[in-house]
């Protein structure tokens, strides 16, 4: 064992004692989970009782992998040799004794009769635990449930909506000074915002200045804003004593050159101005001082240097009057940002009271809502009761990754173990610790609330409460990692050594130093050089739209640099330390976020023959197949829409090309459906296309979404044709489509236009989990891959910069005296006022220091080699983004080589490497177990283990009688009765199912009824029929009801679709009768058939539809022995009745094949 291995070790024992309350900085890679899993072994070897144990991680994988090591290792120790069991209670520093043992032994028999298992969750899962237990005193619904995107997106909708709508003074005054200065898009995502990520705070204001009133006197408080309203700031901009000013200005005039002379006569205009005049042109005035942007102007600009010599108060004077312009338009900002503040609070607050009273009226809430409400379960003066009954049965917590704990998680966690250390809580002399394990590089989640100010609060403040009661508290660090090669962790440590990367990574009087307990191991680092910016292209303004689609973007051929990269390396690359070559699963690669530069680089992979998994997360909307499958539902649901069924044609499902989509839509007349209904006989292309638009609007109206859906991609066959055109990983987004459409129907009114509003409110995300990528180079962002490692990390997002906080419109601010955060709304960068720029600068700095801490966790996920590469651009790359951050670390390495690089790539490679010097310790398994014999009490194998199973007597073969038992299609489609009427055919279909729905519902009622009910039926609008129209298929329909042969058929001992299944002469059948009579003396069946021209003779009957009642008529001869089979084939169409002659069904009676010899 190596000394850098020993010394982690040792530091994880001394951490993980059970005695202790303990913080651990855990660098990455450094065996946090082991930590974490040996002080659970240690505290329930120590006599801690499993069930009284919490353990709360960030992620679900997180908590699945702690379990999982967790079992595997007590159901080791159960049946382990007490030698084996000897080595692991020492290497966890336990006594190897025969007590120590029993209870090792006896510990996975206790976990299991654990009710749930041992409690390893994550905040959010603890908390939706918590309010079950206690739901009357959260004042919760028992059986709530957690909402998904979808459907909280439309919730958060229709609150706005209601509170827009309201007539009210106040929320029209508001809305009325909004309406001028945002958009109502960007309003609507402006409550988005503070209805999700910002509702923690949002709620926490409310909850303590539930008045509109005394907040917007907070924000104008946190604005320093002025009593006075905005007229009177204005007047003071223009009404001053001006004197100083005019001399100065006309110096200038008389004795400047032409600009700084014309201005300073333009500013001198507007000084001889009126009062009112001066208003009505102030900005005149105020650019004479500052520039377009707001920042000042220069002096320089009006007082050149031999002036400023000449007249040396000049300056001054100038100056002075810029400063008393900028304190004025200080004022005059903070004023209109306190109003503007004031009214989005205003129309914000019943929003989100309107929300919050439909999820508790629902009993549907978000994970958000589950923290809030177990937070203020357990901070509420009268929950005595509750922290009692929980605090009774917790003596043990741990916390894993708790740089990245929101601060609404910190009240839970911290209203827990606060009774730990206080008061009842040091029951009984019961040693209780606090556990927790993080590492402030790796805190990257702050768009999720987490905030390393909380963290660096709550660490300071549980070492001194521990302290104070008497126990023992310990802060301890781990630099070892066992997840990198050395030459990884040389160039991390060189990386953040100093220069701005440091920010957010490194404290001021730290040495970043990692330990490498894989020294020995082959491994590399190594800097591509830039691809070069994109040229401007040199070519004629008429040239072809091709010839600039010719030139690639620097960023489209970094993507293809990689994917060559990748693919020649592929089954070539020697992975040292695994004994092995490189494979597609092997290689990860992390981009900074989920844009264009994703979809280029599958899209290079793809065509480079590597199988890639996708990127790691995608808006299901904005996913090809998805989107195809939204415009068919579109396009039915309203046909004269040109562009989606346009969109529709030209998708796979439509499958016209764009030459047959050209022939079709242009020189039309009406719409382009009328044209592609009229032209379908033309074309094969065509009439494929119109079937489909046909069966889909045949459903939309009638069929859930899932149904819908899910009939498109099965029977209609539209999942084979998007799988074929955009391959494998379609599959994904299509069935999280169908999951989502199926969820939505068990808690809305299952309408495909709400199915459709509602993922157009959610811009839901589907996340593949990294395990589902198998051997395929897996595509990810940083903080999807926060976790996860790979033997080969690929970087080539590194030269954007971070994101913009300059675009924000919402900034929380403190208002001053202790009264918290409140919202300030600024919708310009000219309206900023001097807090909201601090805010600016503060959130600025926050971003950047997150952005190295990205860097960081990127850098760390290698395990073998790390490949940093990049995308130029036509400015020079700040010292600040990854890729110059990584090029100095580089600069800092000794021995790093400089190798000349490949075609595509042109310049000079840095690469830094370390050969094989030490046996492999990353190779795959290679399993020696046997197989155990067979266990007594199953008897003797007696050559059967060995034996195939024998061939049964006779194949069974399955049939289908409504798929055509001959394999015949009819060729016919169903369509809708809101198709239109502009074909016969339609026409014909849109008859035929109406008959048949009446003949399936009708005869349930009353002779006496039906009549009416059919007219009832018929009448609705969506039915579109005409009085003629109404009385011609009703006359259809009683012509069927009231057919002479046929009583029996309608009559009390009858039933409609009824389904059949049975095995004839080895043939399985299975189906749905449209009518079954059962009587005593025979049975009869009807099967209703839409063709628009039925045949006029019993002889003219279909073989597809004579093989389809023969096989129902050979079942259920089996089921009714001695009685006759008689069968009708009733043409909706027409309303016309066919008896199918017995021996046509004898001649298609289902026949079994000959058994083989």
């Amino acid at each position: 064992m190596s000394g850098a291995i020993a010394a982690a070790e040792a530091a994880q024992r001394a951490a993980s004692d059970p005695s202790i309350s303990a913080f651990v900085g855990a660098s990455a890679g450094s065996g946090k989970t082991k930590l974490l899993t040996d002080r659970l072994l240690r505290l329930m070897l120590s006599g801690a009782t499993p069930g009284r144990i919490l353990c709360l991680t960030f992620t679900r994988a997180a908590a699945a992998e702690m379990a999982i090591r967790l079992r595997r290792r007590l159901g080791d120790w159960a049946i382990a040799t007490d030698e084996t069991l000897d080595a692991d209670l020492a290497a966890l520093d336990m006594p190897a004794d025969t007590g120590t043992r029993h209870r090792a032994r006896m510990l996975f028999g206790q976990v299991l009769d654990l009710p749930g298992g041992l409690r390893i969750d994550t905040v959010h899962a603890f908390c939706q635990s918590l309010l079950r237990r206690f739901p009357l005193e959260a004042q919760i619904s028992p059986h709530f449930a957690v909402a998904d995107e979808a459907e909280a997106a439309v919730r958060r909708r229709g609150a706005r909506e209601a509170v827009l709508g309201d007539d009210s003074r106040a929320a029209e005054a508001a809305l009325r000074l909004l309406a001028g200065q945002i958009s109502e898009t960007d309003f609507a995502g402006l409550t988005d915002r503070m209805l999700t990520d910002a509702q923690a705070r949002l709620a926490r204001l409310v909850s303590r200045h539930p008045d509109a009133g005394i907040i917007a006197a907070m924000q104008a408080a946190a604005l320093d804003a002025p009593d006075d309203d905005e007229e009177t700031i204005r007047r003071a901009i223009v009404e001053f004593d001006d004197r100083e000013i005019r001399g100065a200005l006309s110096i200038i005039k008389d004795r400047s050159s032409t600009k700084a002379c014309e201005k300073a006569g333009e500013l001198l205009s507007w000084l001889n101005l009126e009062t009112e005049a001066r208003l009505a042109c102030q900005d005149i005035w105020i650019s004479g001082f500052f520039t377009g942007k707001g920042d000042p102007r220069a002096m320089s600009s009006l007082v050149s240097k031999g002036l400023d010599a000449e007249e040396p108060t000049l300056k001054a004077t100038i100056e002075a009057e810029q400063g008393r312009l900028l304190r004025a338009k200080d004022r005059l900002a903070a004023r209109r940002l306190a109003d503007l503040s004031a009214a989005l609070a205003q129309l914000v607050l019943p929003i989100q009271a309107a929300e919050q009273s439909a999820k508790q009226g629902s009993a549907r809430f978000d994970y958000a809502d589950l923290i809030a409400r177990a937070a203020e379960l357990l901070v509420d003066p009268g929950a005595a009761w509750v922290l009692y009954k929980l605090d009774g049965g917790i003596d043990h917590i741990l916390l894993d990754e708790v740089q990245d704990i929101a601060p609404a998680q910190w009240e839970v966690i911290d209203a827990i173990v606060a009774e730990f250390f206080a008061g009842t809580g040091a029951r009984d002399g019961t040693a209780r610790t606090v556990f927790a394990v993080g590492d402030r590089k790796q805190s990257i989640y702050s768009f999720q609330g987490a905030d390393l100010a909380s963290f660096d609060a709550w660490r300071a403040g549980i070492g001194a409460r521990v302290s104070a009661a008497g126990a023992r508290w310990h802060e301890g660090s781990l630099a070892t990692s066992f997840r990198s090669t050395a030459p990884i962790l040389s160039l991390v440590d060189k990386v953040f050594e100093r220069g701005p990367a440091r920010s957010g990574v490194v404290m001021p009087d730290e040495v970043l130093a990692h330990g490498a307990s894989r020294a020995g191991q082959a491994g590399s680092v190594t800097l591509w050089p830039l691809v070069p910016a994109d040229p401007d292209p040199e070519l004629a303004a008429w040239a072809p739209a091709e010839t600039y689609a010719e030139q690639a973007s620097a960023r489209r051929r970094l993507a293809r640099s990689v994917a060559g990269w990748i693919a020649a390396n592929v089954g070539t690359m020697r992975l040292e330390s695994r004994g092995r070559v490189l494979a597609p699963g092997d290689i990860l690669i992390l981009v900074r976020q989920r844009n264009e530069f994703g979809v280029a680089l599958t899209r290079a992979l793809k065509e480079a023959g590597v199988k890639v998994a996708g990127l790691d997360r995608m808006v299901l909307t904005e996913t090809r197949a998805v989107a195809d499958l939204i415009a068919l539902a579109r396009a039915v649901l309203l046909p004269e829409d040109d562009v989606e069924l346009a969109t529709v044609l030209a998708s796979p499902l439509g499958g016209l090309s764009d030459e047959e989509l050209m022939n079709l839509a242009l020189d039309r007349k009406g719409t382009l459906r009328d044209a592609l209904f009229t032209r379908a006989d033309e074309h094969a292309a065509f009439a494929a296309a119109r079937d489909l638009i046909a069966e889909a609007q045949a459903r939309a109206d009638f069929v859930t979404p899932y149904r819908f859906f899910a009939e498109v991609l099965g029977p209609m066959g539209g999942r084979a044709r998007l799988l074929a055109r955009l391959g494998p990983e379609a599959a994904e987004p299509l069935d999280e489509l169908l999951a989502t459409a199926l969820d939505y129907g068990t808690h809305e009114a299952p309408s495909l236009q709400g199915f459709l509003a509602a993922l157009d409110a959610a811009a839901a995300e589907v996340k593949r989990e990294a395990e589902a990528a198998g051997d395929s180079v897996r595509l990810m962002t940083v903080h999807g891959a926060k976790g996860l490692q790979a033997p080969l990390v690929i970087l080539p997002d590194t030269t954007g910069q971070r994101g913009k906080e300059a675009r924000d419109l919402l900034y929380w601010i403190d208002a001053p005296q202790g009264g918290g955060e409140v919202p300030i709304f600024c919708p310009r960068a000219d309206m900023r006022s001097a807090a909201v720029r601090q805010a600016l600068a503060s959130a600025s700095d926050r971003g950047f220091e997150e952005y190295n801490r990205l860097l960081y966790v990127a850098l760390t996920r290698a395990e073998d080699h790390l490949i940093v590469c990049g995308a130029a651009t036509k400015s020079r790359l700040p010292e600040t983004c990854w890729y110059e951050s990584v090029r100095a670390g580089f600069e800092r390495l000794d021995g790093v080589a400089e190798i000349e690089a490949e075609p595509p790539l042109d310049g000079t490679m840095l690469y830094y490497a370390a050969p094989q010097s030490a046996p492999p310790d990353r190779l795959a398994a290679i399993s020696t177990a046997t197989a155990a014999p067979l266990p007594g009490w199953i008897g003797p194998e007696t050559g059967w283990r060995a034996a195939p199973p024998p061939e049964p007597k006779q194949r069974i073969d399955r049939l289908v009688p409504s798929r055509s038992a001959e394999g015949e299609s009819t060729g016919l489609a169903a369509a809708s009765p809101l198709a239109g009427r502009g074909t016969g055919r339609e026409a014909a279909m849109a008859r035929g199912r109406l008959i048949h729905a009446l003949l399936q519902h009708l005869p349930d009622l009353p002779p006496g009824d039906r009549r009416e009910a059919a007219r009832r039926y018929l009448a609705q609008p969506g039915h579109r029929l005409g009085d003629v129209e109404q009385t011609d298929v009703i006359d259809a329909v009683f012509g069927v009801l009231d057919h002479p042969d046929l009583t029996a058929l309608f009559g009390p001992a009858s039933r409609a679709e009824a389904p059949i299944a049975g095995i004839v002469g080895g043939v399985e059948i299975g189906g749905l009768i449209d009518r079954l009579a059962v009587l005593p003396d025979r049975v009869l069946i009807a099967d209703y058939k839409t063709d628009r021209q039925p045949p006029a003779d019993p002889a003219g009957i279909p073989e597809a539809y004579a093989a389809q009642l023969a096989a129902y008529a050979a079942v259920l001869a089996e089921i009714y022995p001695g009685r006759r089979i008689d069968a009708v084939l009733v043409w909706t169409a027409r309303g016309h009745v066919m008896p199918v002659p017995a021996a046509r069904l004898a001649r298609h009676a289902p026949k079994p094949d000959q058994p083989s010899a």
